[in-house]
């Protein structure tokens, strides 16, 4: 199965920099290193990584799946290919009640 309306997935621009590739945020730092040390993405070049998750969104199996309070969730495993290496990098949407677009949660070098 793949990800319900994967060619029309959000990807915000601030949970890339605001979150998954910050090395100042409590949690994301620790994405950011590995990201940063296994694929060679950074801020300085996040639009590899924002290209590759829209990719998978619209090519990717869906891996598993479930219903929350929010809406649905979906979880997707892809290869990315950064400057410095390639590595499957997991990647969490959502498709929230009243919505029908995919958005992304959160992602991680597996």
């Amino acid at each position: 199965m793949k990800l319900p309306n994967g060619e029309r997935a959000i990807v915000d621009d601030a949970k890339l920099s605001d979150y998954v590739l910050s090395p100042t945020h409590p949690v994301g730092r620790h994405h950011a290193a590995l990201f940063a040390r296994l694929l060679g993405i950074d801020l300085e070049n996040a639009e590899v990584l924002k290209a590759a998750l829209l990719s998978a969104a619209c090519t990717a199996d869906v891996d598993s799946q479930e219903r929350t309070p929010f809406g649905r969730k979906f979880r997707l495993i892809a290869n990315v290919s950064g400057p410095g290496g390639e590595k499957p990098v997991v990647s969490v949407w959502i498709i929230e009640e009243g919505s029908d677009r995919p958005r992304l949660v959160t992602c991680f070098v597996e």
